[in-house]
């Protein structure tokens, strides 16, 4: 099963887009291949696009792949970081017993922590990284809770479908 089996892209879209509006992530709805199916507009800071747009890409495509082999094992939302530093979160997304994609979300620092600089200044051109960090949004325990429970919702309103 497809998640467009489930639902119209459109649909996926926003929920990708309300994880971002509503929690500053850069909203993902991914593919049962860990292929993005969709994504939100807005980005969760000017890092994230700079990083993806170059070789670099890898820091975030290892963690990706990483955490969604977790989570598909585990069948529950996991919470890690980049090797930046950002924060990450995968929900699969079940219907019955078959896998059909996960639900996530990234590019926000947890509070009191900061991005890895030193790792950031091999990849980025040291003038830009200064404006870049400028740009990174902090979230609580409480709020990446919050995400969580927002995405877990309407995974279970998708399913009651």
């Amino acid at each position: 099963m497809e998640l467009t089996d489930i639902m119209s892209i459109e649909r996926w879209k926003s929920i990708a887009d309300q994880i971002h509006e509503k929690f500053g992530f850069n909203g993902t709805v991914f593919k049962k291949d860990n292929n993005v199916l969709v994504k939100s507009d807005g980005w969760a800071n000017k890092v994230c696009p700079a990083i993806k747009s170059g070789e670099s890409v890898s820091v975030c495509s290892s963690a990706q792949q990483r955490l969604f082999r977790i989570a598909r094992e585990k069948k529950d939302s996991v919470v890690d970081e980049c090797d930046a530093g950002f924060i990450k979160f995968l929900m699969p997304f079940y219907i019955g017993n078959e896998f059909a994609g996960m639900i996530g979300g990234c590019g926000c620092l947890a509070e009191n922590t900061k991005i890895d600089a030193f790792y950031i200044s091999k990849l980025l051109k040291k003038e830009d990284i200064t404006d870049l960090l400028s740009s990174t949004k902090y979230i609580t325990k409480d709020k990446l809770r919050e995400v969580i429970q927002f995405v877990q919702g309407q995974a279970q309103t998708i399913v009651a479908l």
